[in-house]
């Protein structure tokens, strides 16, 4: 097998021109656009009151939980605060452990479109930008390595139309799901081993800096990415020693390259590495699915790229290995066999004390990246040789060859037939690809947002119960959109607390939500959780207007809206209400009327300071997982806040040496090759 070096223009095509290959990928960037539904964004809906123009995002499962997360930052960013702890979500959280990558993604999008689009919009765009992102880093592979441009476009033809299941990182789990996280966490891991391989192997600066970059938006947008980010390391390594070229006296230049690149992304994500080795044993995540064994563990890797595809990115991992001169396809060809391996690791050891909250099925999109580079590296390399033995013009034909392959897995998977719409909840993965999904221009929308709205401000100072859903997954996650007050749910998606006190038949191993919501509406649940109105759809609604607690506001097409009778706020002194009462994320607070204890019904967590007129008081946790502090006197104010200690302060500054490094590596006196 020859060596080939880089050449000029996309991918290293001699005989097509760039502006061709570049028209190529637009057309399949916007064909898929048109798909996700880019062209749609607004529609008129009927309701009973009249039309209405809606945003038309996706409202499957996660979406919500993503948009909202995104509007929360970018209201917080605009009261001059930073979002540390979000407080509409089941009591609270801490962002570290579901930290803020794909929200700063959709403000970002969102701040590109000058405010003028609502978040719902914006998250529609980052996440079609997340989908196709993967195709940037597959026209790197190709000019960084000499492939023909047609790879990178076979590979992102491949990613766009097998859609896999909901764990698989495709169309399904991405677009369908909404488990936006994961899957650009996966994305980022892909470019950080590309952009760290390439320093690793030639020491330019620009290399580092995106290699730190990416590992650093790796980790900032879901932390389980530390394992793709760790193989990637390795494989990267490996992948630069293992030339016949390396000289001995080049090993620890190599390896400094490394350690420094690991300095950089260790030094960016410090908020977030520091927050999790200190409170990582007050997080515990429910693990929904496993591999049985390898054999299943092999059949959900089929299902994620589709057999063919699985099959020629095991060929495609033997010609990484085999061909001299092109490392990054030589760090992915070493890092498909790891990864695979530190999976069915995970999932052979799920209760090991290194991987408490790993779960094994959730590391598949890193996998079905590599798979699907290496199939189409594979096909790349196939048809080269075929084109060498026909034509002596080599790139015509097996860049036209590459390109053909990609329409046909298009049309294959976009083919007519089966289900036009699926729903999310089997774990099937869908038989076509780019399937409709539901969009949030719907009525239920609107009525679930009269309904929130009708109760925003009743009851100051408790909290809110949204019950039920009318539009796919999740809906009642929509409400902080339209209010500001303490948000509970039946059915909550992600939770990090085991203590959490629902109605009977909740139990948090089964999952988060309440078998039986109906039985939430009842004085201890109410009192325990400071509910003060409840939002409600589905078969719920009969027992609440059936519930003495309760007096009804609103009644819709599909959500009724209540406001409770004798409501408790979210603080309360001496088992009375506070007056005055004040919640925002990070601090809530009130004035108490009654002597006695103080009890504030937000999760506990080591960063919340109690002040009693002014002066801190020492915090006890209670049964429910709340807070209980001091004894105020009539008249006197009570509030927590949630501070920032001495080693939040060292995670910032350490990351702000983190961006300083990045600055020096960027200074333009300075660009020449690290350490030689």
């Amino acid at each position: 097998m020859s060596d080939r070096s880089p050449q000029s223009g996309l991918g290293g095509s001699r005989s097509v021109a760039g502006w061709v290959w570049v028209a190529a990928f637009i057309a399949l960037a916007v064909f898929v656009g048109w798909r996700l539904g880019l062209t749609d964004l607004w529609r008129t809906v009927p309701t009973p009151e009249g039309p209405v123009r809606l945003p038309n995002g996706f409202a499957g499962v996660d979406h919500p939980f993503h948009t909202v997360r995104a509007e929360l930052l970018r209201r917080e960013l605009a009261e001059g605060r930073i979002l540390r702890w979000v407080g509409q979500h089941q009591g609270g959280y801490p962002v570290e452990f579901y930290p803020l990558g794909a929200a700063w993604l959709d403000l970002g999008v969102w701040a590109l479109g000058f405010g003028a689009l609502p978040m719902t919009i914006a998250h529609k765009f980052a996440v079609a930008a997340v989908f196709l992102l993967p195709g940037a880093a597959w026209v790197l592979l190709a000019r960084r390595d000499g492939w023909q441009a047609g790879v990178a476009f076979l590979a992102l033809a491949t990613h766009v139309a097998v859609p896999g299941a909901w764990w698989h990182g495709g169309y399904t789990e991405l677009v369908q799901w909404g488990l936006v996280t994961n899957v650009a966490g996966a994305v980022c891991a892909l470019f950080m081993l590309l952009w760290l391989t390439a320093f690793l192997d030639r020491g330019r600066r620009v290399d580092a800096i995106l290699a730190m970059a990416a590992g650093a938006a790796a980790l900032l947008t879901n932390p389980r990415s530390a394992v793709a980010l760790a193989v990637a390391a390795v494989a990267a390594l490996l992948a630069t020693l293992w030339q016949p070229t390396t000289a001995r006296s080049r090993v620890w230049t190599i390896v400094g390259r490394l350690v420094l690149a690991g300095v950089g992304i260790g030094l960016l994500a410090a908020p977030e590495l520091l927050s999790l080795a200190r409170f990582v044993n007050l997080y515990t995540f429910v693990h929904y699915g496993d591999y049985e064994s390898a054999r299943a563990f092999l059949d959900s890797s089929a299902t994620a790229v589709s057999t063919p595809v699985l099959a020629a990115g095991l060929a495609g991992m033997a010609v990484g290995l085999a061909l001299p001169g092109r490392p990054l396809t030589r760090a992915v060809a070493i890092a498909l066999p790891l990864y695979a391996g530190v999976t069915l690791l995970a999932a052979a050891n799920p209760d090991s004390p290194l991987v408490p909250q790993l779960e094994a099925t959730r590391l598949m999109p890193f996998q079905r990246l590599l798979t699907i580079t290496l199939a189409a590296v594979f096909a790349g390399w196939l048809f080269e040789r075929v084109a060498a033995r026909w034509s002596v013009r080599r790139p015509d034909l097996s860049d036209a060859a590459l390109v053909a392959l990609g329409v046909a897995i298009l049309a294959f998977w976009l083919r007519p037939g089966g289900a036009e719409f699926y729903e999310p909840g089997p774990p099937e993965a869908p038989q076509r690809g780019l399937f409709p999904v539901v969009g949030t221009a719907a009525p239920q929308q609107v009525d679930l947002e009269a309904a929130v709205r009708s109760v925003a401000d009743a009851g100051s100072g408790t909290a809110l119960l949204t019950i039920g859903s009318a539009l796919s997954w999740h809906q009642q996650l929509w409400a902080p959109l339209w209010t500001a007050r303490p948000l509970f749910y039946d059915d909550w998606l992600w939770y990090w607390r085991s203590d959490h006190a629902g109605p009977p038949g909740y139990v948090f191993t089964r999952g988060h939500f309440y078998p039986q919501p109906a039985l939430a509406l009842e004085p201890g649940y109410f009192q325990t959780h400071g509910i003060g109105a409840v939002v409600v759809a589905g078969p719920t609604r009969t027992d609440a207007a059936a519930s003495p607690l309760l007096r009804l506001i609103r009644s819709g097409s599909d959500y009724d809206a209540y406001i409770v009778r004798d409501p408790t706020t979210t603080l309360t002194a001496g088992g009375a209400n506070v007056t005055d009462p004040v919640f925002a994320n990070g601090r809530a607070g009130g004035s108490a009327v009654s002597e006695g204890p103080v009890t504030a019904r937000v999760n506990s967590f080591p960063r919340w300071r109690a002040k009693i007129g002014g002066h801190p008081d020492a915090i006890d946790v209670t049964g429910a997982g709340h807070m209980r502090f001091g004894a105020a006197a009539p008249g006197e104010r009570v509030e927590i806040i949630y501070a920032v200690d001495a080693l939040d302060w060292l995670g910032r500054v350490l990351a702000l040496a983190g961006v300083a490094l990045l600055g020096w590596l960027a200074w333009p006196r300075r660009q020449r090759r690290v350490a030689g």
